[in-house]
């Protein structure tokens, strides 16, 4: 009776051990047999969320080993913050806490496990906004690397060591809104084409967004283009991007078409993306003139040879006609005699 009661509790024992180490890996391993692309595929890119003070939110993160071999992936939370280069639309913060901080709101359920080539991981990631959270933005990113096993190798004088290859990192993008009154503000800073005169396509169009407000926003819109005549030539939809508090961000739109000729005008139509305002619309046009000068040079001087071409054969080719008053043949075969005087 003891040793049925001693194999109880061992089985409950192992029966929960089994319970709290598979809750204590509560990621997902899947063997997906994924094609080699010699990368590691992190998603999703981005993710905007509106919550409130003291909500948690559970999303998940995946990473894919399609390099080939296998990987150790670390997850690690940072804090990112708007760039100073408008081109540049971020800067990860490292170590250090930026002015809109998140990092410590973000925790991944680990922060570290290995990726046979071929497998894809789903990792639970966990988001916490604290009670006292004051409204506004907090942004900061999942930044997952990988690395190579470490490997032995001999080095000359017969010691061995270690090596280890690091990857570029991936970040996983977080924008949070915290609920409550925000300053939305923004406008259209500048719009305008690389060049005023082009030789051919494509026109490559910078729109400058700046957000004089306290969250960030994502500007849409579109761009439409038409020719001397007014005529609408194409239009092309502007989707949605983002421009943190206090900073300025360049959106590059690259246009084009089978030919272009003449003088274009492109007119914008930019929404600022606001949520809780009411949505302002800014509006710009520019000029500019596709000709391409190859083309027209060598038409040019084709035209040009073909009138010489005519002047000369004009030139040089006699044209006869009849005269005004033809004599004829016979008056001269049989001459007739003048009239005597008597």
């Amino acid at each position: 009776m003891k040793k049925i009661y001693l194999l109880f509790v061992i089985f409950f024992i192992l029966f929960f051990g089994y319970l709290a180490a598979d809750y204590a890996r509560a990621y997902l391993v899947e063997d997906l047999n994924l094609a080699t692309s010699g990368s590691i595929i992190v998603g999703p890119g981005k993710t905007e969320l509106l919550l409130a003070p003291g909500d948690t939110y559970n999303m998940q993160v995946t990473v894919s080993n399609a390099t080939g071999m296998t990987k150790i992936v670390k997850l690690t939370t940072e804090d990112m913050g708007a760039s100073n280069d408008p081109n540049t639309p971020l800067q990860f913060m490292g170590d250090q806490k930026g002015p809109y901080s998140l990092k410590d709101f973000v925790k991944p359920e680990a922060d570290q496990l290995t990726l046979l080539a071929g497998q894809r991981a789903t990792m639970p990631v966990t988001i916490s906004i604290p009670e006292d959270a004051a409204p506004g933005g907090l942004y900061g990113a999942v930044m997952v690397a990988a690395e190579n096993l470490p490997s032995t190798t001999i080095a000359p004088a017969g010691q061995a060591t270690g090596q280890v290859n690091i990857i570029t990192r991936v970040a996983v993008l977080l924008f949070i809104r915290v609920k409550g009154d925000v300053l939305e503000s923004s406008y259209l800073k500048d719009f305008t084409a690389d060049k005023n005169f082009y030789e051919k396509g494509p026109v490559s169009f910078e729109i400058t967004s700046e957000n004089t407000g306290s969250v960030y926003l994502s500007p849409y819109g579109a761009i439409e283009v038409k020719d001397i005549f007014g005529r609408t030539i194409d239009q092309r939809d502007i989707d949605p991007w983002f421009v943190l508090p206090g900073s300025a961000r360049v959106r590059e739109i690259k246009w084009n078409s089978n030919f272009l000729f003449g003088k274009y005008t492109a007119f914008l139509t930019l929404h600022r993306g606001y949520l809780d305002a009411k949505d302002v619309v800014d509006t710009k046009s520019i000029d500019f003139w596709v000709i391409p000068w190859k083309i027209v040079s060598i038409v040019l001087v084709v035209l040009i040879l073909i009138i010489l071409l005519l002047v000369w054969i004009f030139s040089h080719i006699q044209w006869r006609g009849k005269p005004a008053n033809p004599v004829s043949k016979s008056n001269f075969d049989n001459p007739t005699t003048p009239p005597s005087v008597s």
